[in-house]
């Protein structure tokens, strides 16, 4: 016995292989110019065809007139004909003209001698899968379209980023793949525990979304409406993050000169205790507004001390802190202690982080305390 008769399967074997395939497969068998010599029940109910109405059919009753009219359908079929198989998705047309879509292959069943005889064709249909992939693809491209897309490693490093973000932040494709997110941020942030603890619930596939502010590759401020979005894998583990963001600057802007239109209030309320709840972001125009009413009111009601209440606001970062330091030394210049009030325990672990110094401005937790130590101090 050759090797060759050793390892060929019994015909039993063979047989029961093609009743299994035959439960479970659309199956249809040619000849070698096309023409259909049998097809099973599956391939008849997804094709909506009786047996009669296919046999001695040629193969192009199942496909759209004009590509069955190409020359990649000839060639198609004369690849088949010297015994090429072929596998792929592939769009065919039902009995009533509904597009049905195929994981198929084409075999070549040959002879002895290597020659072929006839193609069978074993298919699964996937319209539906096919169908919900068009839709999900239309959805993200439509989502490209309109928002800033971009994707991260899920330690930070960028993969990839749409033609919208780089053109919010300034920056080619070539400049920001590799790069780490942190070139987005304010450096004091990005050097926080607050931002490792952002990375790592997105590491562990927790959902992020809000209001954040970075920066272009000028250093100009972005404020984005944005989500972090972590991908999962079949079994739940993350691979990835996808954020989309839409830029909210001038949102963002317009609400700050709102607030600077209706705030930052600079009240008397004791004889030498000035008070201004500040609410909202600070930036340097914000800043130079609470300046200047605060000095103004100084300078009005030679005031003593200054209580800056921070309780309301929106980010305390290097630049925050900083604006708070200017208005309060600019308040000493003028005779007039300064005490900050509404130090959350976050905001006094990021001031710390940030190795920023207040020097001897006195901070407090709560209005109460600040309020307390003022009016004391006043002489009251």
């Amino acid at each position: 016995m050759t090797q060759q008769e050793k390892t060929m399967m019994p015909p039993g074997d063979l047989l029961a292989i093609y009743q299994a395939l035959d439960r479970v497969q659309a199956m249809i068998e040619f000849d070698l110019d096309g023409i259909v010599l049998s097809a099973n029940e599956n391939f008849l109910r997804i094709f909506e065809y009786t047996p009669e109405e296919v046999i001695g059919k040629h193969h192009r009753i199942f496909c759209d007139p004009q590509y069955a009219e190409s020359t990649e359908y000839s060639e198609f079929w004369e690849k088949l004909r010297r015994g090429e198989p072929h596998s792929a998705e592939f769009k065919r047309l039902s009995k009533n003209g509904r597009e049905i879509w195929l994981q198929a292959s084409y075999n070549p069943v040959l002879d002895e001698d290597g020659k072929p005889l006839r193609v069978v064709k074993f298919a699964t249909e996937v319209t539906e899968a096919k169908l919900r992939m068009a839709e999900f693809e239309g959805k993200m491209r439509a989502i490209d379209r309109a928002q800033a897309v971009i994707e991260f490693e899920l330690d930070g490093t960028i993969i990839t980023a749409n033609e919208n973000f780089l053109r919010i932040f300034g920056y080619r494709l070539e400049e920001v793949v590799g790069q780490h997110h942190r070139i987005f941020c304010d450096p004091g942030y990005a050097e926080s525990p607050e931002y490792a603890q952002f990375w790592q619930q997105l590491g562990r596939g927790e959902y992020d979304a809000d209001e954040f502010k970075r920066l272009t590759k000028d250093g100009a401020e972005v404020w984005l409406q944005a989500s972090y979005n972590p991908i999962l894998d079949m079994e739940g583990r993350p691979l990835k993050v996808v954020k989309f963001a839409s830029d909210i600057t001038l949102e963002v802007q317009r609400r700050s000169l709102a607030l600077l239109e209706m705030s930052t209030p600079v009240t008397k309320i004791w004889d030498g205790v000035l008070f201004a709840p500040i609410v909202g972001i600070v930036d340097s125009k914000r800043s130079l507004d609470i300046m200047n009413k605060a000095l103004n009111s100084i300078a009005e009601t030679r005031a003593s001390t200054l209580l800056l209440d921070i309780g309301g606001v929106a980010v305390v970062d290097t630049a925050v802190a900083n604006h708070l330091i200017k208005i309060a030394k600019a308040a000493v210049l003028m005779g007039c202690k300064t005490i900050i009030s509404g130090i959350s325990p976050a905001i006094a672990q990021t001031i710390a982080e940030l190795g920023i110094d207040l020097g001897t401005i006195q901070t407090t937790s709560t209005i109460e305390s600040a309020l307390r130590d003022a009016i004391t101090k006043s002489g009251a």
